[in-house]
């Protein structure tokens, strides 16, 4: 076997290792994707925890979303300067399945990140804080908002932002917790 041979078969294994790679993180995704996030019975403090773990998942996995993606297009590109073996029929499938394969863990994870929108406030759109001006409140229809941003629309439309139900100032509980924050 001469040496260009040797070198093409290592990139078609690195290839497909990668591709076991990315098998292995869509099933630890669709793991993830499936765990209950709410259950009627936790607290909101387990409920938080459990969308701080979530995220953090999620991080790491666009983290090595990101290195496979690199590594296969290094790989690739190598792989296609051998011409002979790049143009075998096989080649272009083992390819169109790797880019499928990227889409869908894309798009996977891409759901994934709006889990994190949960943590804003969704009128300034700015994180809340554990205590000061923006802490974490409800208003008795259940929607959380920080502290000053309620009041201010309150004092101006009298109503839940999301909802629109009738909202008062004494309407408004602030949210104890101690590590609700996935940060």
């Amino acid at each position: 076997m001469s040496s260009a041979e040797q070198e093409s078969h290592r990139r078609e294994n690195k290839i497909l290792s990668l591709l076991e790679e990315f098998n292995t993180l869509e099933n630890e995704l669709e793991r993830v994707e499936q765990q209950p996030v709410e259950e009627s019975d936790s607290s909101l403090e387990e409920k938080f925890s459990k969308l701080k773990e979530i995220c953090l998942q999620m991080k790491r996995n666009t983290v090595r979303r990101r290195g496979i993606q690199l590594q296969l297009a290094t790989e690739l590109s190598a792989y296609a300067t051998n011409s002979d073996r790049f143009l075998l029929v096989g080649e272009h499938v083992l390819i169109r399945e790797l880019r499928a394969g990227v889409d869908a863990l894309s798009q996977r994870l891409d759901r994934m990140s709006r889990v994190s929108q949960d943590i804003i406030c969704s009128i300034c759109l700015a994180p809340w804080t554990s205590e000061g001006r923006h802490h974490l409140v409800s208003l008795r229809c259940g929607h959380l908002f920080g502290c000053n941003c309620i009041h201010t629309a309150i004092r101006r439309f009298h109503r839940c932002p999301i909802c629109r139900r009738r909202a008062y100032h004494s309407d408004v509980r602030r949210i104890y917790g101690r590590n609700f924050l996935p940060f």
